[in-house]
C-alpha cells in the first residue's frame, strides 16, 4: 500500500541507518582505544575478570620491586661474606706461621689484628639501603636500620625471610685473637648431671656470656646486663648428661662460639675466651685450658666453617630470589597475554568491520533517499 501519511520504507531506512551508526561508533571506539571491552556494560563478566587481572598485575609490579631490592641486599651480603671468608683463609695462614719457631710474634700479632679489622670493615660496610645481614646485634653500625631481610615473593604477600648474623670478628669468636691464644675446656665426670638453673659463664672481649639450662618451668635465674648476655639451653628431665652437653654446644654454636666435644669427651671452646666458670648442682665439671696457639688455629678453623655455612645460606637465598624474579617476569607476561586475549580489540577485524559499515551506511542513505522520493511518485499519479 502506498501512503503519504506513513512512509514505511523511509522508516526502515532510518532504523537501519541508526543501527549502522551505533555499530560504527562502537567500532571506532574500539579502534581508538584498542580495547574490545573497556567498560563494564560491554561485557560485565569479562570486565570483572579483567579488573581482577589488572589488580594482580599491579601487585606483581610491587613483587618485582621487592625481589629486586632483596637481590641487591643479598648480593651485597654475599660479596662481603666472600671477602670475610677470603680474609679468614689468610688469617689461618698467619696464625699457623705464628706457631713456628723463630718468627717475630709481634709482627704476626699485628697481621692478625689487621685481618680482624678488615673482617669488621667488610661486615660493617655490607649495607644496602639500611639492611645489613652481617652485623646482627652489633651496636653503632652507621646507616643500618635492619639486620634481617623479608622479601615479598608473590601477590598474596608471602615473604621469604633471611635472618642476619654477626659476622664481625667478635661474632666469629675471634675478638682479641693472638698467635698464642689457647682455648678453654670443661671436663665432666660420672657425677655430672644438668639440672634446671645450672649454668656456665665465661668472658670474651670485655663481655660476659652465660648459658643457663632450663626446662621451661621457671624463668631464668641469671639476669642480663649491658655487658652480660644470658642464653637459655632447653633440656628435659629425660635428657642424659651427653644430650645435655650436646644441647649446650649447639646453643653456643648458634650464638657464634666455636664450641665442640673433643675425643676425650671434653667441652672445648676455642678463641680468646676467659676462664669458664661452671655452676652445677651435681658438680662433676672441671674447667681447664688448651695449650697456647692450639686454640688460635682451632678458633680460625671454626670461624671458617661458620662463614662457609653463612655463605651457603646467603647463596641459597640469592638463588631463590633470582629464580623467583625469573618466574615472576614470566608470570607477569602470561597475565598480560591473558588480559589482552580477553579485552584487546582485533584491529584488523575492526578495520574490516568499519569498511563494511561505511558501505552499508552509504547504501542505507541511498535507500532513504529513494524512500523519500515515493511521495513525489504518488503526486505524479494525480497530474
Amino acid at each position: 500500500m502506498s501512503s503519504v501519511n506513513t512512509n514505511v520504507a523511509a522508516m526502515a531506512a532510518i532504523r537501519s541507518l541508526s543501527s549502522i551508526s551505533k555499530d560504527m561508533g562502537t567500532t571506532q571506539a574500539r579502534i581508538e582505544s584498542g580495547f574490545r571491552i573497556s567498560q563494564a556494560n560491554h561485557d560485565p563478566a569479562v570486565f570483572a575478570i579483567a579488573q581482577n587481572m589488572r589488580a594482580d598485575l599491579n601487585g606483581m609490579s610491587a613483587v618485582k620491586d621487592s625481589l629486586s631490592f632483596g637481590k641487591a641486599a643479598l648480593t651485597v651480603a654475599r660479596d662481603a661474606a666472600t671477602k670475610i671468608s677470603d680474609e679468614l683463609g689468610k688469617l689461618k695462614q698467619t696464625v699457623t706461621q705464628g706457631q713456628q719457631q723463630g718468627v717475630d710474634v709481634n709482627q704476626i700479632n699485628a697481621q692478625i689484628t689487621n685481618a680482624l679489622a678488615n673482617i669488621d670493615a667488610y661486615a660493617r660496610t655490607a649495607t644496602f639501603n639500611g639492611v645489613n645481614l652481617l652485623t646482627s646485634g652489633v651496636a653503632g653500625v652507621t646507616g643500618v636500620t635492619d639486620n634481617n631481610l623479608n622479601v615479598v615473593r608473590d601477590i598474596n604477600g608471602t615473604t621469604t625471610a633471611v635472618t642476619g648474623t654477626n659476622s664481625t670478628s667478635a661474632g666469629l669468636a675471634l675478638a682479641g685473637l693472638t698467635a698464642a691464644t689457647g682455648g678453654r675446656t670443661l671436663t665432666f665426670d660420672a657425677t655430672f648431671a644438668a639440672a634446671n638453673a645450672d649454668f656456665i659463664q665465661f668472658t670474651q672481649g670485655g663481655n660476659t656470656y652465660v648459658f643457663e639450662f632450663s626446662d621451661g618451668s621457671a624463668p631464668l635465674t641469671q639476669t642480663p646486663t649491658a655487658t652480660t648476655d644470658v642464653y637459655d639451653v632447653q633440656i628435659t628431665a629425660t635428657d642424659s648428661p651427653l644430650q645435655a652437653v650436646s644441647k649446650l654446644i649447639g646453643r653456643m654454636q648458634q650464638e657464634g662460639f666455636d664450641a665442640s666435644l673433643d675425643n676425650q669427651g671434653r667441652l672445648v671452646v676455642n678463641g680468646n675466651i676467659g676462664a669458664i666458670t661452671a655452676t652445677f648442682a651435681s658438680g662433676g665439671a672441671t674447667a681447664g685450658t688448651l695449650p697456647g696457639g692450639t686454640g688460635a688455629i682451632a678458633a680460625v678453623e671454626g670461624a671458617i666453617d661458620t662463614m662457609g655455612t653463612r655463605l651457603a645460606t646467603i647463596g641459597a637465598a640469592l638463588r631463590q630470589v633470582e629464580g623467583l624474579q625469573d618466574f615472576t617476569t614470566k608470570l607477569n607476561d602470561s597475565l598480560k597475554e591473558g588480559l589482552g586475549a580477553l579485552v584487546d580489540a582485533d584491529l584488523a577485524e575492526e578495520s574490516a568491520r568499519l569498511t563494511s559499515l561505511q558501505t552499508r551506511q552509504q547504501l542505507a542513505t541511498q535507500s532513504l533517499s529513494i524512500a523519500n522520493q515515493q511521495s513525489q511518485s504518488l503526486l505524479s499519479l494525480f497530474r
